[in-house]
């Protein structure tokens, strides 16, 4: 049986990025590079460094990638729009807190210092320790001092089998520290959870490049909203007046809905992606079933306060854009409305000049003839003198006076005749082509 080209794939897609277990303590530590440059620099500069520590350069294609090394494992993920680099430590004893070297970048075996000469700006850095479990007398100021920032967030997680900080913060070394105090966790169950973990912090940072593109052309909108909105209302004055001109008014409707384009183009993706990136973040929060940490706000609360302005601000933007692209709409239909009618007002105007002109060429023309008539008449009578000059007509007892007199009305009666003859020979065919 003939296999489709793509059923192992996509069948491999649900398998592409598992995470083996987790056992003992350790570290998970990612970097996140956007791929709008492009990931080739990034790509070429991870492989220079897997050769040189005898492994294969990533394969062609590949989307995933996780090596063993000496002491650690490397994780390469290619999505759709960014590019981590992962460092896993794992396997270490410890009974109660964190390690010893727990956020140290100094004492670090990791290659810490080689990712920071990846060649594209870092996105974000994610520090997390998993450690034994949580030391006595735990509280939010210890936690602070621990995690380098302004404000923490914890729960716990997995039905109470342990404790979650988040720094939701940059510390000094530029990354954003995330503490687990592992009660009872399975080693395969932990796998799952830091990967979650992992993906809600990286999915956070994404999901705000939306309200970062509110932000650039906010002002740009609002100016377009203010232009549009006055001009409507110099439309409707204009439609009010019997004789209102809106013309000029179609030139600046053109350049506002320009601009808006221009912004939906820019905007309309990344603010679809903050879309999903915020559903995803949802689900990550759900899938670790946070529970209350006595003392301790929330992540849920936290992210809540502080990321909801911001996503309400994406949307309430994108909502605008829409409606801002229907008034424009609505607008421009009323603007070709009273265009048309202002055509169809000159049309009748000039229909009503031409028939104006029509007539009196008509008038003109009815009065050439009559001049035409008599004209004619006049020299025809003038020929019947010549004509009869030299007949005997004093024999007859008629006088040429007379002759010429009486030839009048024959005279006319034929002009007027011929005449009338061309006139409906001129009218054959306008009859013709009107049947």
């Amino acid at each position: 049986m003939e296999e489709h080209a793509l059923r192992r794939s996509l069948s491999d897609e649900l398998h592409a990025r598992a995470f083996h277990e987790f056992e003992g303590a350790g570290r998970f530590i990612r970097y996140v590079f956007l791929t709008e440059g492009g990931i080739a620099d990034i790509l070429a500069y991870i492989d220079e460094f897997l050769i040189a520590n005898g492994q294969q350069p990533i394969p062609e294609g590949s989307k995933f990638l996780r090596l063993d090394m000496d002491g650690f494992a490397i994780r390469v993920e290619q999505h759709t729009e960014f590019l981590s680099i992962s460092f896993i430590e794992k396997g270490r004893k410890q009974a109660t807190g964190l390690l010893g070297d727990a956020f140290d970048t100094a004492n670090s075996h990791l290659p810490l210092a080689w990712a920071r000469g990846i060649p594209a700006p870092v996105f974000h850095a994610i520090w997390l320790e998993i450690g034994g479990k949580p030391p006595r007398g735990i509280n939010p100021e210890k936690v602070g001092e621990m995690m380098q920032s302004r404000a923490i967030a914890s729960n716990l997680f997995s039905d109470g089998a342990a404790q979650l900080h988040f720094a939701f913060d940059i510390d000094d070394t530029g990354f954003s520290r995330i503490a687990i105090f592992n009660e009872h966790i399975s080693s395969n169950r932990m796998g799952r959870v830091v990967q979650r973990i992992v993906e809600l912090e990286t999915y956070r940072m994404l999901a705000l490049l939306g309200f970062a593109a509110v932000r650039e052309h906010g002002a740009t909108l609002g100016r377009i909203e203010r232009t549009v909105g006055s001009l409507t209302s110099d439309l409707a004055a204009q439609i009010r007046q019997s004789h209102g001109q809106v013309q000029q008014l179609l030139s600046v409707l053109s350049a506002q809905a320009a601009d808006l384009e221009e912004i939906y183009a820019k905007t309309s993706y990344r603010l679809a992606a903050t879309k999903a990136y915020e559903a995803i973040l949802m689900d990550r929060i759900a899938s670790l079933q946070l529970s209350r940490l006595p003392g301790f706000q929330g992540v849920r609360g936290f992210l809540g306060r502080r990321m909801t302005p911001a996503l309400d601000s994406c949307r309430a933007f994108a909502e605008r854009l829409s409606r801002l692209s229907e008034r424009i709409t609505r607008a421009g239909d009323l603007l070709q409305t009273q265009t048309e009618m202002i055509i169809q007002r000159q049309n009748r105007d000039l229909l009503q000049s031409m028939n104006a002109r029509a007539r009196q060429q008509l008038r003109l023309q009815q009065t050439v003839e009559r001049l035409s008539i008599a004209a004619v008449t006049y020299y025809g009578v003038g020929l019947v003198g010549y004509l009869a000059k030299p007949m005997p007509l004093a024999a007859l007892g008629w006088d040429i006076n007379l002759v010429k007199a009486g030839a009048v009305p024959f005279i006319a009666f034929l002009v007027w005749l011929a005449i009338r003859g061309v006139r409906a020979h001129i009218n054959e065919p306008e009859a013709g082509a009107d049947s």
